[in-house]
């Protein structure tokens, strides 16, 4: 299974062409995200909502929404692969080990790990270095 990493997805959601043939050669049963990087995406939505509402960026509120609905549409049949018991005791090893990532790779990666997934990225500098984790570098 290919798990997508939140920088692949977004540029999946953009429309690199480059990514969406790759993508298009996998079975869609074997792709997947971790609810961590939907979480990123969606933040990342509902962030910009918010700057639009405070006037603190040239994006109208109303393309803040219709970005966050066709995120929220793009999103909604995506297999969602959860942050587990068997992820958290991963990311805690991990962390007892002084893994230095950012605690949402570091989820991402032991979502894959607990998963027995392949994770699909272009964060090179940060996923090479996570013992245990399968990784596919999509740049």
């Amino acid at each position: 299974m290919i798990v997508f990493d939140t920088d692949v997805l977004s540029r999946l959601l953009y429309g690199d062409r480059t990514l969406l043939a790759r993508a298009a050669q996998l079975e869609p049963g074997e792709q997947s995200v971790p609810i961590v990087v939907l979480e990123e995406i969606m933040r990342g939505r509902l962030n910009s909502i918010r700057q639009a509402e405070l006037k603190r960026t040239g994006t109208p509120l109303e393309r803040a929404y219709e970005l966050f609905e066709r995120t929220f549409t793009r999103l909604r049949h995506v297999a969602v692969l959860a942050y587990g018991a068997a992820a958290h005791e991963q990311f805690q090893a991990w962390r007892r080990q002084r893994l230095r990532l950012s605690t949402h790779d570091l989820r991402i990666a032991a979502i894959c790990v607990a998963e027995s997934a392949t994770l699909a990225t272009c964060n090179r500098r940060d996923f090479e270095r996570v013992p245990e984790l399968t990784v596919e570098f999509w740049d």
